[in-house]
């Protein structure tokens, strides 16, 4: 298994995150670096460490981890870029080191001025990119995260890590003085600490180690596992008559709607709770209150991009992973989130009146009473007639953002959108926290990309993309 034996990370030029499994078999070492000691790397470096924690990069096997990655940050880097170009940094991209663990196997991936190497002995030998010269490279031969405007090469290394060896990645400038100087494996962990004791740079050292010899466990006999096995189909037999009709997720989903609906204790209710009578420390719990029910300190919706189509849309807009579909009468068009680009077209006998996109298939609804299941533009799953008449979305009714479908929210918020504008208000209090408005009508609005955090309004023949942009 593989361990970390040394990190250093100094906020906001450097940032280190992990996470492993139970069993300490998977995981992944993450290490952020920037030049600037600019507030916003700050949000900007979080946001990348939640954005690797909310992804299925720790449901994914070793046999896709590569195609895994490429598909991940390529996306990931325009999604970067867009949010690095409007910051006054003087170096817009990140330098970024990951490692994905499988038992003593990594998968590593480097970007930027980020190296890797293994220490042997008396020597470091890289482990991706050379070491040798790289200080006279160009920002655009380093290969940052998020700095050009095209597509990144993301090539991920396999490495074995044998036992009892170090694997180091740091930023190449203080790749160029640990060269200098002569390398002990016994002393390494101390080396490195003159290099980086009044600096803001970064590192993390991992060491393959052996894996722990599992105690051995008692076997069961043979008529015992029978006897368990017919207790075990006797109970859930008895279970199913008594109850059936998936009666324990019935429960717990009601659980859940009882405790939710419940109000939190408010201010007025806690001095007749507690029987407070002093009005100082009756300020101090309204202070309090206020805070722990504030679902985050600043919310705002911005526009980071907008799109004039010469065609009239007629639906709703939906999306996936990589494309925003697009609808105009009998047409549909899929358009690349990163680059805008239109990437096919095809067409109906009948206009579109909704669509949803529904665990990677597209469903398209027709006004001949018709529901098409469309995976690509050539490629139809299904066509399923529909006895009623499908009703398309004329009205917008409020709606809640709940920390389920985004972790930086404290609880919920409430969208409002008008004719003009979105509202977010407060679901506690009613405050209004942020607005956005519009010269023309909102014709059509997304439902939330939560990978992307934002909405696409449809906005006279404008396509909107409304980011929700949040500080906690």
């Amino acid at each position: 298994m593989i361990t970390i034996k040394n990190r250093v990370e100094n906020f906001p030029n450097g940032m280190f995150e992990f996470n492993s499994s139970q069993d300490g078999r998977f995981g992944w070492f993450l290490l952020t670096w920037h030049p600037e000691s600019d507030p916003i790397l700050e949000e900007i470096q979080i946001q990348i460490k939640i954005d690797l924690r909310n992804s299925d990069l720790g449901q994914t096997s070793k046999v896709e981890i590569e195609s895994w990655l490429r598909e991940f940050f390529t996306e990931y880097h325009w999604k970067l870029h867009a949010a690095l170009r409007k910051t006054s940094l003087k170096e817009k991209g990140i330098s970024l080191f990951l490692a994905v663990m499988f038992d003593n196997e990594l998968y590593t991936l480097e970007f930027g001025r980020m190296l890797s190497g293994l220490v042997e002995k008396d020597t470091i030998r890289p482990a991706g990119r050379m070491w040798n010269n790289f200080h006279v490279k160009s920002l655009d031969e380093m290969q940052m995260l998020g700095l050009l405007e095209s597509d990144i090469p993301v090539k991920p290394r396999r490495i074995i890590l044998p036992e009892n060896q170090y694997l180091i990645a740091l930023p190449s400038v203080f790749a160029d003085q640990l060269m200098q100087i002569d390398i002990d494996y016994a002393s390494f962990s101390s080396l490195l600490q003159p290099i980086f004791e009044e600096s803001n740079g970064c590192y993390l050292m991992l060491e393959s180690k052996s894996k722990l010899a599992a105690p051995k466990r008692t076997r069961l006999k043979p008529f015992q596992i029978s006897a368990l096995v017919i207790i075990l189909l006797t109970l859930l037999a008895l279970l199913y008559m008594q109850f059936g009709n998936r009666w324990f997720e019935s429960t717990s989903r009601k659980m859940k709607i009882l405790l939710t609906s419940k109000n939190r204790l408010n201010f007025e209710q806690i001095p007749q709770v507690l029987n407070i009578q002093s009005e100082t420390l009756k300020r101090q719990l309204q202070k309090i209150e206020r805070f722990a029910n504030q679902p985050a300190r600043q919310i705002k919706l911005t526009r980071s991009w907008l799109t004039d189509l010469e065609f009239l849309i007629t639906a709703a807009p939906a999306f996936d992973f990589k494309n925003i579909y697009i609808a105009s009468d009998n047409n549909l068009m899929a358009y690349d989130k990163g680059s805008k680009k239109l990437e096919w077209k095809t067409g109906f006998d009948a206009n579109i009146k909704g669509m949803s996109v529904i665990r990677g298939n597209l469903i398209v609804f027709l006004d001949n009473h018709q529901m098409v299941c469309l995976r690509s533009a050539d490629n139809i799953a299904w066509t399923m007639p529909f006895s009623d008449k499908i009703l398309a979305r004329q009205t917008f009714a409020p709606f809640e953002l709940s920390s389920e479908e985004d972790p930086r929210i404290n609880g919920s918020i409430l969208f409002v959108p008008s004719e003009r504008g979105i509202y977010i208000h407060d679901v506690n209090n009613g405050e209004q926290l942020a607005a956005i408005l519009f010269e023309k009508r909102l014709q059509y609005l997304s439902d939330y990309d939560s990978y992307n955090n934002c909405f696409y309004a449809v906005v006279a023949d404008e396509v909107h993309c409304l980011v929700l942009e949040i500080l906690n």
